[in-house]
């Protein structure tokens, strides 16, 4: 019997799953990050290679067994030689991003339009067709509008003009300043424009603003519907490609945690968008959905069957 081995690495954690071709879960692992573009190559291949080497003596099983090694991890071409040197050379390698697992994670089928908005933001499709559209996911000179970044930079942007408005002292202010350790605008200024202010120190600002949304502040509310529309409007984009306007939308990432003051805006301008679309909560996670992408993709597998899905989800959630 084939068997399968994916992993799912960000930035700050890594989660493989080995399992065979009927979905049945043998062994998991988890550990810290494995994103290629924050780490040094052979740090983040070693990390993998030992995640893989885990579950197979978990499993009992070895390199040769394999049928398909499936990364789903940004940045990790530069680790493909290491990678493939430690496996048989009859073993199918994949390396892919973090958007093909992402979307079945999000709707735990081969079909709809899964919206990504973390430090940055794109949203990826599969229609009647079977192919696939995307649409963002130009980085932060270029777009990322929605994502965590632009949530954070709008947060900077209106802190100024409400100063310069005449309107200081607003409760996402405080908040900034608090989490930023500054005494006052000038002192966060001077900080926003230091060197070491880099993207995910003004993407972690998401966090900030959504704490003052929940706290009712006007501004953060409108900076977060801001986003929203944005979302919505990656969503719109690839149901356009796919000539789809039916699809169900999921957002998933971790802007989707800033709670209802972003997702019930989100729902509200897909369907005005889409108003045959379904917006659901997400389905399952980015490391079943690699399981689910792998099945499906090199297995053949039809993931659309409930026992299937019913049990990948327990025995993964067990094991991890």
């Amino acid at each position: 019997m084939p068997y399968y081995f994916v992993c799912d690495g960000g930035g700050s954690k890594t989660e493989s799953l080995l399992f065979d071709e009927s979905g049945r879960i043998l062994a998991s692992a988890q550990g810290r990050g494995a994103n290629a573009l924050f780490l040094p190559p052979e740090q983040a291949g070693r990390r993998v290679l030992d995640q893989m080497r885990d579950t197979l003596k978990t499993a009992g099983l070895s390199a040769g067994q394999l049928h398909t090694v499936a990364l789903f991890i940004p940045g990790f071409r530069p680790c493909e030689a290491m990678v493939r040197a430690a496996l048989p050379p009859q073993v199918n390698l994949r390396l892919e991003g973090d958007d093909r697992n992402a979307f079945y994670g999000a709707l735990g089928s081969g079909r709809g339009i899964a919206v990504l908005s973390g430090t940055g933001s794109f949203a990826i499709g599969r229609g009647r067709s079977g192919a696939f559209a995307k649409a963002g996911g130009w980085g932060p000179v270029m777009g990322d509008e929605g994502s965590g970044y632009h949530i954070g930079s709008l947060c900077l942007h209106w802190l100024g003009r409400l100063a310069d408005e005449g309107r200081p002292g607003s409760v996402l202010e405080k908040l900034v300043l608090e989490h930023l350790g500054k005494a006052d605008l000038m002192e966060l200024r001077s900080e926003v424009s230091s060197a070491g202010f880099d993207r995910a120190a003004v993407a972690e600002l998401c966090r900030v603003t959504a704490e003052a949304a929940r706290r009712g502040d006007a501004t953060a509310r409108m900076i977060l519907e801001t986003a929203a529309s944005e979302l919505a409007r990656l969503a719109a984009c690839v149901a356009k490609k796919l000539d789809d306007p039916a699809l169900p939308v999921v957002l998933i990432g971790g802007v989707s945690k800033a709670g209802p003051a972003l997702t019930v805006p989100f729902c509200r301008q897909v369907k005005a968008l889409l108003p045959e679309a379904d917006c659901r909560p997400p389905a399952d996670t980015p490391v079943i959905g690699a399981v689910l992408c792998v099945l499906q993709e090199n297995a053949g597998v039809d993931i659309d069957d409930p026992a299937l899905l019913k049990r990948i989800r327990k025995e993964a959630g067990g094991n991890l």
